[in-house]
């Protein structure tokens, strides 16, 4: 995390008002978060919406270290569009940790406001995807997919996109990158999480890295997943088809970083 981003962090918290802002962030103080932690900036924000999000609170409480140390997150900050005062907060239980680097930010309970997609991991039923936004003027958890069900076990997500055509946002994350690999489609219409669908066979991230490989495109032909096979020897196209199904298709036999780049840049 670099002395600048640091700097405008606390710009952001440091405002003359002291009302608007959720116990835990008590003071406007910000406590930081892992040191590889990245802030999510959201695109175009409406005045009132989720324009930034961030992980604080460092913990050493859940030692997975599955993204390179055993340094996670226990808080979620968020700051509004034009907002006046200071953040607000959300404090997880201590059986809990985000274990992650950057939120995602993105509408995808359908409301019309910007939501924040996390990776929520717990001491004894490891990781999920949980989805935060605003209600009452509070942060709050509005949803999330089953937990992996075993400690230390984790999520990566792909990235959010409409695959249902229901001109919703959806979220992909693959299951146990690193053990079983199940690429997985989640809607969270109206805060209500439904699988869209689930296959094998897939990867996105390796043990010690502080990055997801692979992503979203659209090439002009509907929306794609780019990603390596669980063994890491290929770089694939995966597409959503309207009957739940996933389609697979190799886009190199020899996987690289250029090919995901080639890839995710339609070349």
């Amino acid at each position: 995390m670099t002395h600048t981003t640091r700097t405008i962090w606390l710009t952001l918290l440091l405002l003359s008002s002291t009302t608007g802002y959720a116990a835990a962030e008590e003071d406007c103080r910000y406590v930081p978060g892992p040191p590889d932690a990245q802030p999510a900036y959201a695109s175009e924000p409406q005045d009132g919406e989720i324009a930034l999000a961030w992980y604080g609170q460092q913990t050493t409480s859940y030692q997975h270290g599955v993204l390179g140390d055993a340094i996670e997150a226990g808080r979620l900050y968020v700051k509004l569009q034009n907002q006046s005062g200071c953040g607000l907060a959300f404090t997880l239980p201590e059986d809990s940790v985000f274990e992650d680097v950057t939120p995602r930010i993105a509408d995808v309970t359908g409301d019309g406001a910007n939501d924040v997609i996390v990776i929520e991991s717990h001491q004894q039923r490891g990781a999920s995807l949980a989805v935060y936004g605003i209600e009452d003027s509070q942060l709050v958890k509005l949803a999330s997919a089953p937990y992996v069900g075993k400690r230390f076990r984790w999520l990566a997500p792909v990235g959010m996109a409409d695959f249902n055509n229901d001109g919703i946002d959806d979220v992909a994350y693959v299951q146990t990158p690193h053990i079983g690999g199940i690429l997985k489609i989640w809607s969270f219409r109206d805060s209500s999480p439904q699988q869209l669908a689930s296959a094998g066979g897939f990867s996105n991230h390796r043990i010690g890295e502080n990055f997801i490989t692979g992503g979203i495109r659209d090439c002009g032909n509907g929306v794609e997943m780019v990603l390596p096979d669980q063994r890491w020897s290929q770089v694939l196209l995966v597409e959503h088809r309207s009957d739940g199904q996933l389609n697979t298709q190799v886009y190199s036999p020899q996987f690289s970083m250029k090919a995901i780049e080639d890839a995710l840049a339609c070349l």
